[in-house]
C-alpha cells in the first residue's frame, strides 16, 4: 500500500475522534481553559479546540508504538509496517468514537 494513504488514513481516523469521541465531556473544560485569549469564549469555539484537542491526542498517542516499534526493530527504519501500527493504534483508540458514531 501506499504509505501516503496510509498517514492521511492515520489523520482521517483521529479527526474522526476528535469529532465523535466521548471524551469530548473530559476535554471541553480543559480546552476552555487552554484556549488563547484571542478566540471568544463561544460554544462553538470551546467545541472545536476540545475536538482539535482530542484528534491530537488520539495522532501522539497512536504514534507511540510505531515510533517504538522503529525503535526496537533494526532496519524498520521508514517502513510501511510502522504507519500499519500507527493506522491501528489510533483505530484502537477511535473505537467508541466508531460505536458513538454507528450507534
Amino acid at each position: 500500500m501506499d504509505r501516503n494513504l496510509l498517514v492521511f488514513a492515520v489523520v482521517g481516523i483521529s479527526i474522526l475522534n476528535g469529532l465523535f469521541s466521548p471524551f469530548l465531556a473530559i476535554a471541553v473544560p480543559i480546552s476552555a481553559v487552554l484556549m488563547p485569549e484571542v478566540f471568544p469564549r463561544s460554544v462553538g469555539w470551546v467545541l472545536f479546540f476540545s475536538s482539535l484537542l482530542v484528534a491530537s491526542a488520539t495522532l501522539l498517542a497512536s504514534g507511540v508504538p510505531a515510533a517504538l516499534y522503529e525503535r526496537q526493530v533494526d532496519g524498520a527504519r521508514g517502513s510501511t509496517a510502522a504507519i500499519v501500527i500507527w493506522l491501528v493504534g489510533a483505530a484502537v483508540l477511535a473505537l467508541p468514537a466508531f460505536r458513538h458514531l454507528v450507534g
